[in-house]
């Protein structure tokens, strides 16, 4: 069988991280970087390469909106230390649930194997990935890494999209918040989101006056991508963190929601 073609992006973020990109305050409809590609300022913000599905305003979290999973049913059993894998995409299955995979949309997006069997289980970011017109056709996945253990047709794999890839600001209270947008955006352009570091945070509804009373330190992602603090909160409920907040400017009153935001490095 032959290898896949390696995509025409620069597949550079899976290795490390690079210099300021020179579309940084650019939005752009035409992709230039692999989705989740990170870029690190001096200072310590970390940025990644994102793509917009709705309106994301900068001051809110972007949500990854993507609610379909790929079944992906191996119609070869493989050894240890394969990098290339075939699976069969199912009818119903895909962003669209249509069984439709674009050439490298998965890239990005993780194979997960074995996640039914004890001890075997095995996570691996996906590089390139052949299209597939209808479902019931057959995908062609490039790994990151060999697999460590072998995988048989029995075996039940999954496929999750790339999270960066299908953002959108909304009330998405099922939903994971992957970023907040450096600038505004629409549908169909590509820009940054910052996951880490000093941000402005919109404070939610249900909390006017952040900071405002002892120990109140720690903002979670509401639904609207706005935060709220913990005193409003109850945290056991499971909201998203986003950070704790820098400032503390306005003691008993408020303070500025200046967020030390802890999404991803």
């Amino acid at each position: 069988m032959n290898s896949l073609m390696l995509p025409k992006l620069d597949l550079t973020p899976f290795v490390g991280p690079i210099s300021r990109p020179a579309d940084f305050l650019v939005l752009q409809t035409t992709q230039v970087h692999p989705y989740g590609r990170r870029y690190i300022t001096w200072d310590g913000k970390v940025f990644k390469y994102c793509r917009s599905l709705g309106t994301n305003l900068s001051g809110y979290g972007a949500a990854n909106i993507a609610t379909q999973n790929i079944a992906a049913v191996p119609p070869n059993a493989y050894a240890a230390g394969a990098e290339e894998v075939l699976v069969t995409i199912a009818a119903a299955d895909g962003y669209a649930a249509d069984g439709v995979v674009a050439e490298n949309e998965l890239q990005g997006g993780y194979f997960i194997t074995g996640h039914d069997e004890a001890a075997v289980c095995q996570t691996r970011t996906i590089l390139a990935n052949t299209a597939v017109a209808s479902g019931g056709g057959t995908c062609r996945l490039l790994l990151d890494e060999g697999l460590t253990d072998a995988i048989a047709t029995s075996s039940y794999n999954e496929i999750v999209l790339n999270p960066y890839r299908y953002l959108s600001k909304g009330s998405y209270d099922y939903q994971a918040f992957m970023c907040v947008p450096f600038r505004n955006n629409t549908t169909g352009y590509n820009f940054w989101g910052q996951t880490w570091g000093p941000c402005f945070l919109v404070p939610g509804g249900g909390d006017a006056t952040p900071g405002n009373t002892a120990d109140d330190r720690t903002a979670y992602f509401v639904g609207d991508g706005s935060v709220n603090f913990g005193y409003a909160l109850t945290v056991e409920n499971g909201y998203q963190m986003a950070g704790f907040c820098i400032d503390n400017t306005g003691g008993p009153v408020s303070a500025l929601p200046l967020i030390m935001l802890k999404l991803s490095i």
